[in-house]
């Protein structure tokens, strides 16, 4: 299994998966330059793409499926909650939409996919695990918090992409309304770097090898003190990056690091 996420932030989310001939994009949140431009670092084009798996409706996730499907027909699978969203607001995709129920398992070529609900304040957000070569990811972002579905879902997985996507004492001295602040913290808003580091450890205990974290805010965050909080979480438990945990950073604007599993 070969993982490079091409951009995670809060402006723009897509991640590429594959195994053998199977290549699948988890969101499409960037145009389809970028993903084009994404896609040619690992040979490829659209064209080769399996599917495109959407966790949620918000525009930094679905922003690109437009014209992926225009112009390369490629098949979109989202939960039947997201489906209807999309649909409504992007009539345009729905003939290479196909809805899920959350929790039901199918396979794209070689990868085998499942979901689980997410915490978020859109409908019927999901993550997914992919399951291919003997190897497993479990992808979630936007997420308020660690519910015991997300848990169970995510534990055990060889890699994880995980959101960390603010530090809570530069969202609470930030330029943010009151409003979009309470919402960020709330428990169908976003995964902060502490949460996400108490997390983590579970994590490794459970097995988890590599942890990238993702969807970090620009306002909010940086990725020095993302890495920072969360290594000294799992410090705290005697696990040292490096040695027993792989952790990197996704980058907001550029492709990252290429996982090959």
């Amino acid at each position: 299994m070969t993982i490079h996420t091409l951009a995670s932030s809060s402006s723009g989310n897509c991640t590429l998966v594959s195994q053998g001939a199977s290549h699948v994009l988890i969101d499409a949140g960037i145009s389809l330059k970028r993903i084009k431009e994404g896609l040619k670092n690992m040979d490829m084009t659209p064209d080769d793409l399996t599917a495109v798996l959407v966790t949620h409706e918000h525009s930094d996730h679905i922003s690109g499926i437009k014209m992926l499907v225009k112009y390369h027909k490629i098949p979109i699978f989202a939960s039947i909650g997201a489906q209807n969203s999309i649909c409504a607001s992007t009539p345009e995709v729905a003939p290479y939409l196909s809805g899920f129920k959350v929790g039901t398992a199918f396979e794209l070529g070689e990868i085998a996919m499942n979901s689980f609900n997410t915490p978020h304040d859109a409908t019927e957000s999901v993550g997914f695990t992919l399951d291919a070569g003997g190897n497993m990811l479990a992808y979630a972002t936007d997420l308020g918090h660690i519910s015991e579905e997300v848990f169970t879902a995510m534990c055990g997985a060889d890699i994880v992409i995980i959101e960390s996507n603010h530090d809570q004492q530069m969202l609470q001295n930030g330029p943010y309304p009151p409003s979009l602040k309470r919402r960020i913290a709330s428990k169908q808003g976003h995964l902060s770097n502490s949460a996400c580091g108490s997390f983590a450890v579970r994590l490794v205990d459970s097995g988890t090898r590599y942890i990238q974290l993702s969807h970090l805010s620009r306002e909010n965050n940086t990725p020095k003190i993302a890495a920072r909080t969360v290594s000294e979480a799992l410090g705290k438990y005697g696990i040292s990056v490096g040695q027993d945990i792989e952790l990197d950073v996704a980058s907001p604007y550029t492709a990252g690091r290429v996982y090959d599993l």
